[in-house]
């Protein structure tokens, strides 16, 4: 089976560390908190096989860019597959179901920063 390199951008990272942050600190939930994480980290590294069984994001220009999306918990994953280096390039992990602006003003910025 195919293996993928996974690769966060540094938007990306801090997404998960802003939403981990506000877990801890604000909801007062560090127990909480540090499975989110887990669990985030974990539904990243499962993309390394198969990042394709989750839907393309159907939002004019992300669907021809080949943009997906993976739910975790409250949250949705974005991420590119990129065939040719073998990787999957995670841009932007927002809480809920963002409108289709809000994801293409992420997705434009989190390219962005390197990939």
């Amino acid at each position: 089976m195919r293996r993928y390199e996974v690769r966060l951008t540094p938007s990306a990272m801090s997404q998960v560390a802003d939403a981990v942050r506000f877990v801890r600190d604000d909801l007062n939930m560090p127990q909480v908190a540090a499975r989110l994480m887990e669990e985030l980290e974990e539904a990243a590294a499962g993309l390394a096989s198969m990042p394709k069984r989750f839907h393309a994001v159907d939002v004019k220009p992300l669907l021809s860019a080949g943009v997906r999306r993976m739910n975790v918990r409250k949250y949705s994953v974005f991420y590119k597959v990129d065939e040719a280096s073998s990787a999957v390039d995670v841009f932007a992990v927002l809480y809920g179901t963002p409108s289709g602006e809000r994801i293409g003003r992420v997705f434009l910025g989190g390219m962005e920063d390197g990939r």
